[in-house]
Order: C-alpha cells, then structure tokens, then sequence
C-alpha cells in the first residue's frame, strides 16, 4: 500500500498486490516520477485518486511548503484512506472502488 509516493524498485514480475493511493490536490508528489514508476509495478495494481485530498493529509503533521489547497478536511482523507484500504484488504486485493 502506496499512500502519496511511488515504488523506485522493479516489482513489475512480483507476485505483490500493490495500491496507489493519492491526492488530487498532492502538489509535492513529483507526478511525472509517479506516472513513470508505474511501469516498476505489477500489471493488476490498483491506483485511487483522493479527490480534493492532498499529500500532507496522509498524516497529521501539517501541512507542507509547496503542496496544494486541499478541499476535504484532513479527517475526511484519514478517513476514506483506511476505508479504501479496508475495503481493498478485505477483497483480497482484487479491488478497491475510489470513494
């Protein structure tokens, strides 16, 4: 599970379930790195944009120089994100449906 960043090594020929998970509004995630890493991940991984969240609401430090204006609260993206890990756990990794 891949909250705001992106996998540098090669797991494309692992048998890893993998989730990306980040925020629309995320203006520290270097997104072209992220598009690029892609091909490092299985063909199956799953990928779900927090709409409105932003790369300092994966925690609760703050926020961050440079990252964008989030448009749900910080409790919201905590929120969502477990339960779109809940829900991407408890199918076994098959799927994850973006809230």
């Amino acid at each position: 599970i891949v909250l705001g960043a992106y996998a540098n090594k090669d797991l494309s020929d692992s048998s890893a379930r993998v989730l990306l998970i980040r925020g629309s509004d995320d203006r520290v995630l270097n997104t072209e790195k992220y598009e690029l890493a892609k091909a490092n991940l299985p063909p199956d991984s799953k990928e779900i944009v927090l709409e409105g969240g932003c790369h300092a609401y994966f925690g609760m430090y703050g926020m961050q120089k440079g990252d964008g204006t989030p448009k749900i609260t910080n409790e919201e993206q905590i929120r969502i994100t477990a339960k779109t890990v809940a829900d991407w756990i408890g199918t076994g990794g098959t799927d994850a449906e973006n809230p």
